[in-house]
């Protein structure tokens, strides 16, 4: 080999390790706590303030290659009202264990299944999915009809974004530009224009996750998730979500007897950091009148 050849495969081994390491997230609240499967480790976090006064469990399912501390804010709120709390690290996020490739989005729901199991909830939970993690929602309701109460939706969507949604998604991901680029980017793909990123969505970004999670959707069949069993489904659908701004139309008029959709003001694909107050509002108002 020669030294001009050997140094461009070192350049472009570099690139391909830059663009795929992962860009560690806040830590998530709740006990860390993992389970065992046949295909490895799942971490995921239990909440709850001590006495609690409800018996709801409520599952928090995070977005596409993010880790569920986005839920954070929630979370507090939630035990503060008295509810349980679970959130599941999706495969290669956190210390959940990356696989090479996920089947579909039943390994997924499988993953969830075997957690549920672990903490002996064989009651039917609310599921509360974002983005990506509403499509896991939906699979796992299809899958475990009985093991849901209900699914509260934020941002949901079964089809790919628009191809400059899809580029400035990218391009945050996949950590190969400065920073002032990736911000921008962010800034579109994820928040209204009114609204200012927090330095915790510009980092906590795990791309070999996020791969292996687009395959699992390109690889599962719509008709056998997008349907979600025969759960009730709220659906918040932010005003200015560039990746899914038809989501929750689509599914209200697929299934009109079972999806109700919240309109959200003033936010966008990231939903959570934006309008934290508004969002936990929504929830407690389902969860209180369920």
């Amino acid at each position: 080999m020669s030294i001009a050849l050997a140094i461009l495969f070192l350049l472009v081994a570099a690139l391909i390790f830059l663009a795929l390491r992962d860009n560690p997230a806040r830590v998530a609240l709740g006990a860390e706590k993992t389970v065992d499967t046949e295909e490895g480790v799942v971490q995921y976090f239990l909440s709850a303030n001590t006495p609690a006064r409800h018996g709801e469990r409520v599952v928090l399912l995070a977005s596409y290659a993010r880790s569920v501390s986005d839920f954070n804010e929630l979370v507090e709120v939630l035990n503060r009202q008295g509810y349980q709390t679970l959130a599941m690290q999706m495969r290669g996020v956190g210390e959940s264990t990356l696989q090479p490739i996920a089947s579909s989005l039943f390994d997924y729901a499988e993953d969830l299944a075997a957690v549920l199991d672990a903490e002996g909830w064989q009651e039917p939970v609310v599921i509360v999915g974002h983005a990506y993690g509403n499509r896991v929602a939906r699979s796992f309701s299809s899958r475990y009809p009985e093991r849901v109460k209900s699914l509260i939706l934020l941002a949901a969507g079964d089809s790919p974004p628009p191809d400059e949604t899809r580029d400035d998604i990218s391009k945050v991901v996949f950590q190969l530009r400065p920073d002032s680029t990736r911000y921008e980017a962010l800034r579109r793909a994820f928040f209204a224009p009114e609204n200012m990123p927090p330095e915790y969505w510009l980092s906590g970004w795990y791309p070999m996750a996020g791969m292996v999670q687009a395959y699992a959707t390109a690889n599962t069949p719509l008709e056998s998730w997008t349907a979600a069993g025969n759960a009730p489904m709220l659906v918040v659908q932010p005003e200015h979500d560039a990746a899914a701004s038809h989501g929750a139309s689509a599914l209200k008029a697929r299934h009109p007897d079972r999806v109700t959709v919240i309109p959200l003001a003033g936010a966008g694909h990231a939903v959570l950091p934006e309008k934290p107050e508004r969002v936990a509002q929504i929830i407690l108002g389902h969860l209180s009148a369920r």
